[in-house]
């Protein structure tokens, strides 16, 4: 026997996959799990001449726990997606789905009329409409000589 050959390699391998094992199921979300407002909710943000459209992936979030607050030129989407509980889990081995809080401001450069504006949540997906706020056209004043 090789005195340098203390373990066989079938030990080494497994330790090995282990060892990978843990560092692929090691996540930021995992390791720090009651760090509020972490989720990352992707959004798309359109205009068209008229409004804004925001477009937000919100799978597995119950509508009624949302929050949309319009500002003059902005809109705060608040909410959480809770962690499924199954009974009698003895372990995971693959976690890829995010949980937790999330709470995200999209900037507007033009004013918008927040009482106007409106949002439905579909399939996973929340659209927020917000109409641009009208601005007067100028009004030409006439000056009287005295």
């Amino acid at each position: 026997m090789d005195p340098f050959k203390k373990f066989p390699i079938n030990t080494f391998d497994e330790i090995e996959r282990e060892f990978g094992r843990m560092l692929r199921n090691m996540s930021t979300h995992r390791m720090f799990p009651f760090r509020a407002e972490n989720l990352f909710i992707a959004t798309d943000v359109y205009e068209t001449v008229n409004e804004f459209i925001v477009y937000m992936e919100i799978p597995g979030v119950d509508p009624d726990k949302l929050s949309v607050l319009v500002n003059q030129s902005s809109v705060t989407v608040s909410g959480e997606r809770l962690r499924p509980d199954f009974d009698h889990t003895i372990c995971i081995h693959q976690l890829e789905v995010e949980y937790g809080k999330f709470k995200r401001t999209i900037s507007l450069a033009v004013p918008i009329d927040g009482e106007a504006s409106s949002s439905t949540c579909k399939n996973g997906f929340l659209l927020i409409r917000l109409p641009k706020k009208k601005i007067p056209s100028p009004v030409q004043v006439t000056i009287k000589g005295e």
